[in-house]
Parts: structure tokens; sequence; C-alpha cells
């Protein structure tokens, strides 16, 4: 069980007003940058499928490719002259580096594959008739949580886990969305779905957790509304985010909850930045620090959990994937000419 399930993104805290049945929305600080960012990868025609900045700020890891076709995997040295440090094609999209080692995590043609960046050579985990998917490692580098489905099968996808050698693959339990470890790397954490009519229009959302050497899944807190993403920063702090319609306002916002098991929900955060999106927004935590990334509807924006502010830059046009470069404290995002950068708090 987790000792609380807590949630601070947003523009401005919510308290419900008994007495009045009023939603009471004070306002927390917004800073507004005019900031303009720096080109630091160019690309032309590339679509960046996902980056990450490594945990000593030194490289910058990305899969680009052409639209519906083919991708490379690049790792570049961040500063002048941008060296490449590895270069090679692969069929995947998911990347992430192995804690704060050198080594890279990915996905190519239906395998997991570790790159050791220093040697330029890749070591494959998983070879085998499945498929095999989506890495997650932990945030200590100890573990590497990954789906597989059986080619041709009607089942869904399992979530394995395995050390960061590729030994010890148990199973954990059934795939399910959302999936985050929490920062000491021994439990994981998803959203599940339960469909309350035949039309499958109407769903109850949980919040659940899975351990590593205890197969399934163990019931979290039900949740209010559709989660669209699960935030874990701290050991006993987990946030999650859902749009909820605003009564009398006609108007839908992004809204943070704190969860304390068995049942308890409490409305913490709200933001303008985040409303209804048909497809999930994507968020981007930051290693060492309690703060969050993404793309709302006005723009990038990172929460800063422990200064209380959010950093708002409207003018960028900035686009997903996101990463966080926390030694050189700035933040990497994908524009029309390639990948940029911004110093963070527009520094």
């Amino acid at each position: 069980m987790v000792a609380s399930c807590a949630v601070l993104v947003g523009i401005s805290y919510l308290m419900l007003d008994i007495l009045s049945g009023m939603v009471v929305t004070p306002k927390t600080q917004v800073k507004e940058v005019a900031a303009e960012g720096t080109l630091s990868v160019p690309l032309e025609d590339t679509e960046v499928r996902s980056m990450q900045v490594s945990g000593d700020g030194r490289l910058l890891a990305y899969i680009g490719g052409q639209p519906g076709g083919s991708a490379m995997l690049h790792v570049v040295e961040l500063g002048e002259g941008l060296r490449t440090a590895f270069s090679g094609e692969v069929d995947g999209a998911k990347l992430a580096w192995l804690g704060d080692t050198p080594y890279l995590v990915y996905e190519d043609g239906g395998d997991i594959q570790l790159l050791d960046v220093a040697q330029g050579a890749s070591e494959n985990l998983t070879a085998s008739p499945a498929y095999d998917g989506n890495p997650i490692p932990s945030p200590d580098g100890r573990y590497i949580l990954w789906t597989i489905s059986q080619q041709g099968a009607s089942e869904s996808p399992d979530f394995w886990v395995m050390d960061a050698d590729g030994s010890g693959k148990t199973l954990l339990a059934e795939a399910q969305a959302l999936a985050v470890w929490d920062p000491a790397g021994g439990k994981v954490m998803s959203r599940h779905d339960t469909a309350l009519s035949a039309a499958d229009d109407d769903y109850r959302y949980f919040l659940q957790i899975a351990v590593p050497g205890r197969e399934g899944w163990e019931y979290c807190v039900e949740c209010d509304g559709e989660v669209r993403f699960i935030w874990w920063p701290a050991q006993d702090t987990v946030l999650y985010f859902a749009p909820i319609p605003i009564k009398g306002q006609d108007m839908v916002k992004g809204i943070w909850y704190r969860a304390e098991p068995p049942d308890v929900l409490k409305k913490v955060a709200s933001t303008d930045g985040l409303g209804y999106d048909e497809a999930y927004y994507r968020f981007y935590p930051a290693r060492e620090e309690e703060r969050l990334a993404y793309v709302g509807e006005k723009g990038l924006e990172y929460m800063d959990y422990e200064e209380r502010i959010i950093y708002r830059y409207p003018d960028l046009g900035a686009e997903a994937p996101l990463a966080w470069d926390e030694v050189a404290n700035e933040l990497y995002y994908t524009g029309p000419e390639g990948i940029y950068r911004v110093a963070l708090g527009g520094e």
C-alpha cells in the first residue's frame, strides 16, 4: 500500500466550501517567461519520437526519423561541436537512461537493448519470439520494467521486470496504463479502468500497485475522473491529474488530486494550462527536483512544487517530447528546425 497519494501541479489550489457548495480557486503564482529557445541539434524533416539527457548532463539521446518510416538512435555530447557518441538504425520509439549510468535502454525490433555508450555496443536483453517493448528503468537503475506481447496472441500484454543486466526476468502483472516507479525503485503504480456499461462509454478509474517479486496488482485508491498522468516525485507523495468539468463555468480544467488510501481524495490544485484533450498529455518529471514539464494549451510549462510557481513559456512554439538537463538547469524541447533548449525560470 502507498502511504499517501498526493498531487501538486497546477495554477490554483481548490478548496470545497461546504457551507456554500462553491468551488474556491485562489490563484498561485504563475510566471510567464518571454524567452527565446536556442537551437541545439539542427534536424531536417525529422520526427523526434523520444529524447532524454543523461544524469550527468553530458549526453543527449534521441530517436528520430521520417514520419511513418525507419528511425535512427543518436547519442550526442552536449556542448560545442555536438560530437556524435553513437548512431544506429532502430525499429522502435522508446528510450531511457539507466539511472545515472552511461547505459541507455531502448526498444528495437521487438527486443529491449542495452547500449554501452562508451563502447558503442548494444546487448540484447530480451531476445525471444515475443514482442518486447516500452522499457521503463527504475530511478535507481536496478530494474527494467517492460511489456511482453506474444506474437499472434489475442491476450493483453504483460509487465515483466528484470535486473539491469537482463537477468532475473519475472512476471510482474498484466500491463496497465501510465505505469510509474516509486522514487526508491521498489514499487510500480498504474491506472486501472473498469467499464460500468456494456457500451464501454462509462468507466471507474483506480490506482493500483505492483511489487517486484510479488505477482499481481494491489488496490490503492479509486479516483475521481479519468486519470491522465501519475507522478511519484517523493516516496510519500503520489500525484495524479484528471480533466474535470467546472460546474457553472462551462469549462474543463486540469485538476490535481491527493489521494490517501483507502478512499480519501482531495482536490488540491488546478491549472488553466491543462484542460480536456482527446489524447493524453505528455508529462516529463525531473529526476532530482520536484518539477514537472508539459506542453499545455497555453504553451510549454513546468511546475516547480518546492517554489509553488508555474513557469510558462507562451512564445516558444514548443512540442513534445521534452527532456530535462538539471545539471545545466535547462529544458530541451522539439521545434520546427530540430531540438531546442531554454533556461529554467527564464534565466
